[in-house]
C-alpha cells in the first residue's frame, strides 16, 4: 500500500551480484516506490524487504543531477565522495573518474555552465567513485545525447562486471534491455520477473514478461 493504494501484492523475490533488473510498467504502478522499498527507505504495509548492503555501498542516479553549480566538477566529487564515505578521495582517482565520463579536461569548470548531458555524465562519475555493490536506477538516461548514453550504458556493463546488482527503472526498455540479465514488469497491482536471454530482450523489448521466476545466485 502506498498513499492508501494498493501498488502490488504476492511479490516474493531475489535480486543477487551481477543480476542488471529492468524495471518496467506505466506510470503511477510503483516503479520508483519500489526502488525506494529496495533501498529501505520507506516500508511495505504488508511483509519485509531486507537489503544485506551496507548504506554506504548503495547509490541512486536518477534523471535529476545532484550536482552543485556553484562549485567545479573536481570539487562535486570531492564533496560528495567525503558525504558517502567519510574520506577524501584523491586527486588521481577524482581525475579518473572523469576521464571516463569524458569531462577531464572541465575538471576545474563550474558544474553550472554544464548541458544536460555533461551534468549526468558528473553524476555517473560521482557514482563510479562510490562504486557500489547495489545501484538504484531511475530513468538516468532521460534526455541524454547519443555520447552520454553510450558513456552510461558502458558504466553499466563496468558496474555488472564488478558483481554490483543493479535495479533500474526504464522509459526505454527496447534500448536498455539489451544491457539486462531480467525484467520485473508491474502490471494490475502484479510483478512478473523474468530472466531474459539477450535474444529475448532484442526481440521483445517492448512486450510484458510473461513468466515468473526466481532469480538465480
Amino acid at each position: 500500500m502506498f498513499d492508501m493504494r494498493l501498488l502490488y501484492k504476492n511479490v516474493n523475490l531475489e535480486l543477487c551480484p551481477s543480476n542488471v533488473v529492468l524495471l518496467t510498467g506505466n506510470n503511477g504502478t510503483g516503479k520508483s516506490t519500489f526502488l525506494r522499498m529496495a533501498a529501505e527507505l520507506c516500508l511495505p504495509s504488508h511483509g519485509s524487504i531486507t537489503c544485506h548492503v551496507p548504506k554506504q555501498q548503495c547509490a541512486y542516479l536518477g534523471h535529476a543531477t545532484f550536482i552543485y553549480s556553484q562549485l567545479t566538477a573536481y570539487e562535486n566529487l570531492e564533496f560528495w565522495t567525503q558525504a558517502v564515505s567519510g574520506k577524501k578521495p584523491h586527486e588521481s582517482e577524482i581525475l579518473s573518474a572523469l576521464r571516463q565520463v569524458n569531462l577531464e579536461k572541465f575538471a576545474y569548470d563550474p558544474a553550472g555552465i554544464f548541458s544536460r548531458g555533461m551534468s549526468q555524465r558528473l553524476n555517473i562519475a560521482r557514482v563510479i567513485l562510490q562504486n557500489p555493490s547495489f545501484l538504484l536506477l531511475d530513468e538516468p538516461s532521460t534526455g541524454l545525447d547519443t555520447e552520454s548514453k553510450n558513456i552510461f550504458y558502458r558504466c553499466i556493463q563496468s558496474f555488472a562486471e564488478k558483481k554490483a546488482c543493479i535495479l533500474w527503472v526504464s522509459h526505454d526498455a527496447e534500448a536498455d534491455s539489451v544491457y539486462a540479465t531480467h525484467r520485473m514488469h508491474i502490471e494490475k497491482q502484479h510483478v512478473d520477473f523474468q530472466e531474459l536471454t539477450k535474444r529475448q530482450m532484442r526481440e521483445n523489448g517492448d512486450g510484458v514478461a510473461n513468466s515468473t521466476e526466481s532469480a538465480p545466485c
